[in-house]
């Protein structure tokens, strides 16, 4: 009798000794989501609102960009039927860099960087650019002339009302206007004949026919001029004992 109460202290003493687990409480992860979904909801829809307002305002700058004219609030309606003065769409378009709004007339126009519609405006464009180094086809492609541009490019260059640099496809990249569009680019023959005379000096005599023609050749001299600052080092002299 005496051995079995010492075994069940003893058993009692090893149950006290063992380190207490808490247990995990498992969480409803439908509560959970819900409640979370709960918490997020009004910046999820603030969200979706803003995207859904910037897709609107694409949409109307397109639509005004292809009309190529002023359009009237009823004109943007048919795309954006809910279209309101108090509407967010209203205050993006009238705050936006590429959209014109006229408050007398309550219309809206695309506005691209170059105004330019016409070939004829394009060649006047170009006409007062002389000392701006040409005109970057690539910038008309967000003007009015963007659905006809290589056309009209084309016609001038074929025109020979403006000079062009191409690619290596002869695809136009840069623009200018034309001064002499009717001298069909003519050279005296004997300017011709003066310059197939004309030899280039060999590699080794161009510094000194440089030198002999009055020219500087900048590269030469500066490499002579490092040349002289470079100083030998003078050899220490060597002592010796008596």
């Amino acid at each position: 009798m005496s051995d079995l109460l010492a075994q069940g202290k003893h058993l009692k003493q090893q149950i006290a000794a063992q380190p207490i687990v808490r247990q995990r409480r498992i969480l409803d992860p439908s509560a959970t989501s819900s409640r979370r979904t709960g918490a997020d909801a009004p910046d999820a829809a603030k969200i979706h609102k803003d995207a859904a307002t910037m897709t609107r305002v694409y949409e109307v700058i397109e639509f005004l960009k292809k009309s190529q004219r002023p359009c009237t609030m009823d004109e943007i309606r048919m795309h954006i039927h809910d279209f309101q003065v108090d509407g967010p769409e209203f205050q993006q378009l009238t705050n936006n860099a590429k959209v014109t709004y006229n408050s007398k007339t309550h219309t809206f126009a695309y506005k691209p960087e170059f105004d330019i519609r016409t070939s004829a405006e394009l060649l006047e464009h170009l006409r007062q650019m002389p000392d701006q180094g040409g005109l970057e086809v690539k910038k008309l492609h967000d003007s009015y002339l963007a659905d006809k541009l290589t056309k009209v490019v084309s016609e001038l260059r074929e025109s020979k009302q403006i000079l062009a640099i191409t690619d290596k496809d002869n695809r136009a990249r840069y623009i200018f206007y034309n001064n002499w569009p009717s001298s069909d680019n003519a050279i005296d023959q004997e300017m011709k004949t003066s310059w197939m005379r004309m030899q280039v000096p060999d590699e080794n005599e161009l510094a000194e026919e440089m030198k002999r023609a009055g020219l500087r050749p900048t590269q030469i001299e500066k490499g002579e001029e490092e040349k002289k600052e470079v100083k030998k080092p003078k050899r220490a002299q060597r002592k010796t004992l008596q």
